[in-house]
């Protein structure tokens, strides 16, 4: 009599769809998941609408199909770094030309630097920059940092030619720059971060302000100038989440002597920890 009991009471388990004893735990994770799982969580969630877990772990994931977690791997990594830099590069004033207008009357002058001299520009930028994952070690990207020139090099302002009140008197004041620049470099994981080496490369513009007073008439100018842009840099990074990370980074001119930058940074990585784990 009581086989029969249990047997009766089994049968009806599988006839009622709202029971389910067991199931292959939220994607097929337990044993013997593998031949039921999918057929049998696609019936689970038909049923109850419900959805249990949402876990990118191997075997525990509901509501997507199995092994939908390493869909992103099919894409290549992506990192979006914002920062800010500060620079040092020789001056691209020179011996560059200008003019100003006062009133009815023009002036041009040149800009002199002491002779053998190279003065130093220093600036302090933004930074951002979007890379892309060529393999697991190399990388490539575009960066661009936007700032001003807060102490332009050392340079004195020679007008060619004097108006009715003489020549007007030039001091220099602010600059405005903008480096657009190509990277590529290779990195390599450690247990909290990641260190790496790149090459950078690009043009530099730079547009340097100017203050003339001439007679009882103030004005404004300005120079602009380009220069080439080729660096050779080391970066270093520590995770803060498995998506987000805080590196420095420190590089030195390969066209200019005593050129040099530096800065800090925030990275978002498309994978987590960069894909090394």
């Amino acid at each position: 009599m009581r086989p029969a009991l249990l047997a009766a009471a089994a049968v009806a388990a599988l006839a009622i769809p709202g029971i389910r004893i067991a199931h292959a735990g939220c994607g097929g994770g337990a044993a013997g998941g593998a031949a039921g799982g999918a057929a049998g969580d696609s019936w689970y969630l038909r049923a109850t609408g419900r959805c249990d877990r949402d876990s990118d772990v191997v075997g525990l994931r509901r509501c997507t199909r199995f092994a939908a977690w390493a869909k992103s791997l099919e894409y290549p990594q992506i990192i979006l770094e914002g920062g800010a830099l500060i620079r040092r590069f020789p001056t691209l004033l020179g011996s560059q030309l200008g003019s100003v207008t006062h009133g009815l009357e023009s002036f041009t002058y040149r800009m002199v630097q002491p002779a053998g001299v190279r003065r130093l520009d220093t600036a302090l930028l933004s930074s951002l920059r979007a890379s892309v994952g060529l393999s697991r070690a190399v990388y490539a990207g575009l960066e661009v940092d936007l700032g001003g020139v807060r102490q332009p090099g050392a340079t004195s302002a020679e007008t060619a030619s004097a108006g009715v009140f003489g020549s007007p008197d030039l001091r220099p004041g602010h600059g405005v720059l903008v480096d657009s620049l190509g990277v590529v470099g290779v990195r390599a994981a450690t247990g909290f971060g990641s260190l790496g080496v790149e090459l950078a490369g690009g043009l530099r513009a730079v547009s340097y302000s100017f203050h003339s007073s001439y007679h009882d008439c103030q004005q404004a100018t300005s120079i602009n100038a380009l220069g080439a842009v080729a660096e050779a840099r080391a970066r270093g990074e520590l995770w803060l989440t498995p998506w987000l990370a805080a590196g420095a980074t420190l590089g030195t001119s390969v066209l200019e002597r005593n050129a040099w930058m530096g800065g800090l940074y925030l990275g978002v990585h498309s994978r987590a920890y960069g894909g090394d784990r």
